[in-house]
């Protein structure tokens, strides 16, 4: 796990930083550090105690949350707290709750009732509560509820839970609304590369050899590999391996697919003594009679469950339906005991919510092409909204039914007109958002256009972007990388350039890996060089339609940087590269790259290096002093000094229009009157100067008199800013 505080200037320079960044939920713009599940609460201070852990589906909160409470239970954890209370938030009898003792687990109402008043005769001080599951909350329940007394005391004192301490696990897309109210955010990482080789041993039984051959066919698939991260995924994939002759799944959805068939085949086997094979679950008139009815009802039970934004069923709820009770022997839906309430323990159904968009989206593809589209135009919107349509995409290929456009080549009519209508409505509802906002709709989109395998349909979208594609602020794990090279990939050949905007997306090192195979539509290369910037030269490479590149806030450091700049070299499209804050250091030592870039490439006119360390000019002025395209560069907060704008100036002698040198704050007034005395003869075509704010009676002083020189010289006006 891994705690997030405190916003920094966006300095990656801490290894541990670097390593964290993972591009499943993180922002580098946090502060990450380590934390043991024992600190959790120590780094509080006089905030109240109010811990959000945020996970992807599949990394083991639930898990977590129970663990806490057993460890308390056994005195091995928080003993500071007297009761630990766990509630599951997708508990039906939740739900119903109005006072704080129907969400306590007492044999007796009495009992509940007397602990209940203790608990709010002390402001609830000496109370952990472990909310587990807000994703799975009702929305309508997010409003004035019991459980929203029980988050919202951060900001009322008066009320009488305050004192209490709160611990909530959600999934991030749920989140959102927490973030202000919380006093710190963990994030449940799952597994490193080398924790998943240990799992793997274990459940192969220490066959290296076995071990070695999972991870070699994982490496083959980028859809697989990036996502056996989560315990959930890995324990599927090798249960996969182990029962399917080492044969594994190829997308995502057939990833849960195969959790689905698995369930059947025990079914079949266990309950009714059958070896028939289970056929395709996506059409149930393959599948054996047998189960037919209990596949299909299942799916039902499902779409239900997204409709109404639930994840626990019960009998009530099955008997609406008309559905048998059958169906809970097939093994997907987990009977669970719900809170003990007057001596009566009552159960319901739980259907793990990644089955669940799956079994809904089946349901909804064998609708008829109109009533597709009215279900996910209601659903939009809803949080559930963009895991069902891209397990659909993966299902349908967004492909059409409908007997006459059957008939007609997929090129003339590749998706059905309704479908296009949805495409645009994301494509306008994610163009209508303000500067800065993230995306996640419009990457949903791109990763079902990936699902589908259709380029016809990554061209239309591409249109309606304007070939432009803006994912800025965005958070993207592996599988969204892969996805938008794919995309980006498709449109290629197309006769307009391309723009993809990637700033401050938290993009691993696999992330740009997977980046790269989308774009050269190389799903099965091996690239195992543990450098993020080493895959961005691969697209840089492999694509010729690029010509801005913003990788702002992503770890390339600098053997990345040193790839990146070869492979630039010979880059004629790219005109704009974006490099703010990408763990840069620029010494003597290693900064011949940038001087191999400026020398020798004849595209790039906008070069920014903000927030890196520049210990040295000495090659960018080299550099400078030979190139003739570039016209702005941008140097601000890279901890400049007297001596590095001394080595700046004796470059400048190119077509330089703009220059930024902000935040800087070592420089000092000699530092630009150095600066002053070159641009006196030289930069014939800079007119705009960005200066420290320190420094900024120069503009007064030192400046007036340069510009009245220059312009004795014929030279234009400077016009000199201060940031």
């Amino acid at each position: 796990m891994i705690q997030k505080e405190k916003i920094q200037r966006g300095r990656i320079d801490d290894e541990f930083v670097r390593l964290s960044i993972t591009g499943k939920i993180d922002d580098i713009l946090l502060q990450k550090t380590p934390v043991n599940l024992t600190n959790i609460f120590s780094e509080i201070g006089n905030r109240r105690n109010f811990v959000l852990i945020e996970g992807a589906p599949g990394s083991g909160k639930s898990t977590l949350a129970l663990h806490i409470c057993q460890e308390w239970a056994e005195g091995k954890l928080f003993q500071e707290f007297d009761i630990a209370i766990l509630v599951r938030l997708r508990d039906p009898l939740v739900r119903e709750a109005k006072k704080i003792e129907d969400l306590l687990p007492c044999r007796k109402s009495t009992h509940a009732s007397q602990i209940g008043d203790e608990i709010l005769e002390t402001d609830g001080k000496g109370v952990l509560w472990v909310l587990d599951g807000w994703d799975e909350l009702p929305s309508d329940l997010h409003g004035d509820s019991i459980i929203t007394k029980l988050v919202e005391p951060g900001f009322a004192q008066e009320s009488p839970l305050h004192k209490s301490a709160v611990i909530v696990t959600s999934r991030p897309s749920s989140s959102a609304k927490l973030h202000p109210r919380v006093s710190s955010r963990v994030e449940v990482l799952g597994f490193t590369p080398h924790q998943l080789e240990q799992y793997f041993t274990e459940c192969l039984n220490g066959d290296s050899q076995a071990v070695q051959t999972l991870l070699e066919r994982i490496r083959e698939n980028p859809v697989v590999e990036g996502s056996c991260y989560l315990p959930l995924n890995a324990s599927i994939v090798v249960n996969c391996f182990l029962s399917d002759n080492h044969s594994l799944p190829t997308s995502n959805h057939g990833i849960f697919i195969s959790v689905v068939q698995s369930s059947l085949k025990r079914y079949l086997q266990d309950r009714l003594g059958k070896t028939t094979p289970v056929g395709d679950i996506t059409s149930p008139d393959s599948l054996p009679s047998e189960i037919r009815t209990e596949t299909v009802q299942m799916c039902q039970l499902a779409y239900h469950g997204i409709e109404k934004n639930k994840a626990t069923f019960t009998d009530n709820d099955l008997a609406a339906l008309r559905i048998t009770k059958e169906i809970s022997y097939v093994g997907l839906l987990q009977t669970v005991p719900s809170i003990i309430s007057d001596g009566h323990l009552v159960y319901y159904c739980f259907l793990h919510l990644s089955i669940q968009e799956l079994l809904a989206a089946i349901h909804i593809s064998l609708m008829s092409p109109k009533q597709q589209i009215s279900v996910f135009q209601k659903l939009f919107g809803s949080p559930r909204f963009s895991a069902v349509f891209q397990f659909y995409a993966g299902i349908t290929k967004l492909s059409t039914s409908r007997p006459i456009l059957s008939l007609l080549p997929r090129f003339l009519c590749p998706v059905p007109a309704t479908v296009f209508d949805l495409v645009r409505k994301v494509v306008k509802k994610e163009k209508e958002k303000e500067y800065g906002e993230p995306k996640p709709l419009l990457l949903s989109l791109i990763n079902c256009l990936y699902e589908a395998e259709d380029s016809s349909l990554c061209v239309f979208v591409a249109n309606l972007l304007n070939h432009n594609l803006n994912l800025n602020h965005t958070t993207m794990n592996p599988i969204d990388c892969l996805s938008v090279g794919y995309f980006v990939s498709a449109c290629s050949n197309t006769s307009n350039g391309f723009t993809l905007r990637l700033n401050n997306c938290s993009i691993s090192e696999q992330g740009c890996k997977f980046l790269a195979r989308g774009l050269s539509k190389c799903p099965n290369s091996n690239n195992d060089i543990p450098t993020g910037g080493i895959h961005i030269a691969e697209i840089i490479e492999n694509t010729s339609s690029i010509s801005e590149l913003v990788l702002s806030y992503n770890a390339i450091g600098n053997n990345g940087l040193c790839t990146l700049c070869e492979a630039l070299s010979t880059n004629t499209s790219l005109k704009s590269l974006n490099l703010t804050n990408c763990s840069l250091t620029i010494s003597d030592d290693n900064g011949a790259a940038l001087y191999q870039l400026l020398n020798t490439n004849n595209s790039l006119e906008y070069l920014d290096l903000s927030g890196n360390t520049v210990t040295s000019c000495r090659h960018i002025a080299a550099g400078l002093a030979v190139n003739k395209t570039l016209r702005t560069l941008y140097l601000g907060n890279c901890e400049l000094t007297d001596q590095s704008i001394e080595e700046l100036s004796t470059g400048l002698i190119n077509k330089i229009e703009t220059l930024d040198i902000w935040g800087n704050d070592s420089i000092t007034e000699d530092g630009m009157k150095t600066l002053a005395r070159h641009l006196t003869t030289h930069c014939s075509e800079l007119t705009q100067l960005y200066i420290p704010y320190h420094l900024r009676s120069c503009i007064e002083t030192v400046f007036r008199d340069t510009n009245e020189e220059r312009k004795r010289n014929g030279l234009p006006e400077i016009n000199v800013r201060c940031c």
